[in-house]
Order: structure tokens, then C-alpha cells, then sequence
């Protein structure tokens, strides 16, 4: 609640973290140059479950505990369960900074939850190398997760005044802005850049205004972008694994789902959630137990979603 993400303690140790790498490289060699492969998709499903029995070790089930006790609600793991190989942005086209929840502010009754105090809806990441000039965890902006009730809103707008001229000088004005260091919109923005234990999970609220670190200005220079797409070509040893799940309340799941379902075939989202549900159902009957409890009323208010054909 009060800086929108929480830094768990380290969850997998150094020589596992080197395994997990080494068998990851191999699930997504030549796997057409995806960036992003869901766990239901693995090819290798040992590896598969070893990233769910990650998920549901005792340091996050107690993080977890914790939340259900604090806001007196159902709060559970979500999909979708994936992992990402260099994912990065490349600056000369893209900044990177966005909010999860930002479609859901077009919309009146997705303010309103988004709004509660209560609200929780959370991406978590576990990176499985520290973050450095070639990137590999996590920017965030701080205390942009806050201040959105109708009755300070206007506060948040006015706080993201130094964030919206930054997004115009990368626009129109980019040769400049490669040319000034990054720390300077750092500072101009009131960003941070997380610096975890590789191995260990980074909880951080949709609301919040964050970006995947981005390869240094310098370092880029060095590195095959692929363009148009979020996707960088670097020294094996500076490879970029994230592992990634969500966190939420059904509360949250209304408001996201909301605002997906509205869009073109939206309706594919939210089975998908409910196919990676399935899949957890084969590796931790208990997890399973918890989405299903967070995901029931979800199925039945959208059920017309779920029942349309491909």
C-alpha cells in the first residue's frame, strides 16, 4: 500500500537459478524467436513444474496468507504463468513506462475499484539474473499507484505532469534524448530501479507506473533489437529469464476483465486464464482450489464470454 511493490526474500538459490537458466535456454531454442511461453505450453513439463512449486513455496503462500488476513478477502495466484527471454525495449523506439490497469481508466466502473482501498491486483516477477546495464529487472515510478479516487485524481494528474514531458521529449525529440543519460529522467520522474536478489519475486501493483529496465543507452549500441517487436538479441550470459504470474481478488479480476472483454476478442483472455487454471489443477490441487475460489464468480458473471466459439 504504501510503495505499491514488495521485494520477497530470495526463493531459489544461485546453483538452481544457473539449472533453471541452462533448461530454459534449451525450452525456447529455435521456438521461432518467441520472447514469451506460457507454462501449459512447455514442451519440457518437469521444467514446468518446477516454476509452480517456485510459485508455491512457503515464502510467497505466506506473503500471500498474509494479504487474505489484512484485507479479509480471497486473494489467490493467477494466470497467466509464463516466462519471458529478453524481453527489453529498445529506447530509441519505446520508453517502456505503462500501467497494467491502464485500459481500465476509460472506464467509470473500473475507476471505481480500481479506487477502493482494498484493491489488489498485482504482477509478480522473479528474475533469475540481477539487474545491470543490460537490464534485467524492473523500473518503477514511485507512489504512482496512488490517488485514484474521483477526489484525487486531479492530484495524481498533476503529479504525472514531469512523466507526460517525458513521453512528448521521447517522442518528438529523441535524438536529444539518447544523447542525455537516463538517470536524468529518473530523477526528473521519481523513478526507481529495483535491484532484488536474482531469484527472488518482485510483487508490484497494477496501478503502478513501471517498465522492464531497459538495456543501457551505451550498451544498446552493441545489441540487435528486433524491430517493432519487444525483443533484443544479447551474450547468452547476459540472457534475460522472468518468470511471471499475477495476484488478485475477484474485485480486481471484475475491473480487468471489464475493460478486456470490450476489446476484439477480449473473450480469448479470459479463457486462457481458465485453460492455465486447468493446467495448475495438474501440478498443486491446492492452488488450483485457491484460483477457482477467486475465479468462480468471474465464470459466472462473464459465463456468455466463456460459452462464445473460436
Amino acid at each position: 500500500k504504501k510503495n505499491g511493490f514488495l521485494i520477497s526474500e530470495k526463493l531459489i538459490s544461485d546453483n538452481k537459478i544457473s539449472q533453471l537458466r541452462e533448461e530454459l535456454e534449451k525450452e525456447f531454442f529455435d521456438k521461432d524467436s518467441k520472447v514469451q511461453k506460457y507454462l501449459k505450453d512447455f514442451e519440457n513439463l518437469e521444467l514446468a513444474q518446477k516454476i509452480m512449486n517456485i510459485y508455491s513455496s512457503n515464502k510467497v503462500l505466506s506473503i500471500i496468507e498474509d494479504l487474505k488476513k489484512n484485507l479479509n478477502r480471497n486473494v489467490a495466484l493467477l494466470p497467466p504463468f509464463e516466462v519471458h527471454k529478453n524481453y527489453h525495449v529498445d529506447l530509441r523506439q519505446v520508453h517502456g513506462w505503462h500501467r497494467d490497469c491502464g485500459g481500465e481508466l476509460k472506464y467509470d466502473y473500473c475507476k471505481n475499484i480500481l479506487s477502493d482501498k482494498n484493491y489488489l491486483f498485482s504482477k509478480i516477477g522473479i528474475y533469475l539474473q540481477n539487474n545491470s546495464d543490460y537490464g534485467g529487472g524492473i523500473d518503477i515510478i514511485q507512489s504512482s499507484h496512488k490517488n485514484f479516487s474521483k477526489f484525487t485524481s486531479i492530484v495524481r494528474k498533476f503529479k504525472s505532469i514531469p512523466f507526460r514531458i517525458t513521453i512528448l521529449f521521447h517522442k518528438f525529440l529523441n535524438k536529444i534524448y539518447m544523447m542525455l543519460p537516463e538517470k536524468f529522467f529518473m530523477f526528473i520522474l521519481n523513478a526507481k530501479k529495483l535491484y532484488p536478489d536474482k531469484g527472488s519475486a518482485v510483487f508490484f501493483d497494477s496501478r503502478i507506473i513501471h517498465r522492464g529496465s531497459p538495456i543501457s543507452k551505451d550498451k544498446a549500441k552493441e545489441i540487435k533489437f528486433v524491430k517493432g517487436e519487444y525483443q533484443a538479441f544479447l551474450p547468452k550470459e547476459h540472457n534475460k529469464f522472468s518468470i511471471y504470474c499475477q495476484l488478485g481478488t475477484t474485485e480486481s479480476i471484475d475491473s480487468y476483465m471489464f475493460d478486456r472483454l470490450k476489446r476484439e476478442d477480449g473473450f480469448f483472455e479470459l479463457k486462457m486464464w481458465l485453460e492455465h487454471a486447468e493446467f495448475v489443477s495438474k501440478y498443486n490441487k491446492e492452488l488450483y482450489k485457491d484460483i477457482c475460489d477467486v475465479l468462480e464468480p468471474i465464470k459466472k458473471k462473464y459465463a456468455k464470454y466463456i460459452n462464445l466459439n473460436y
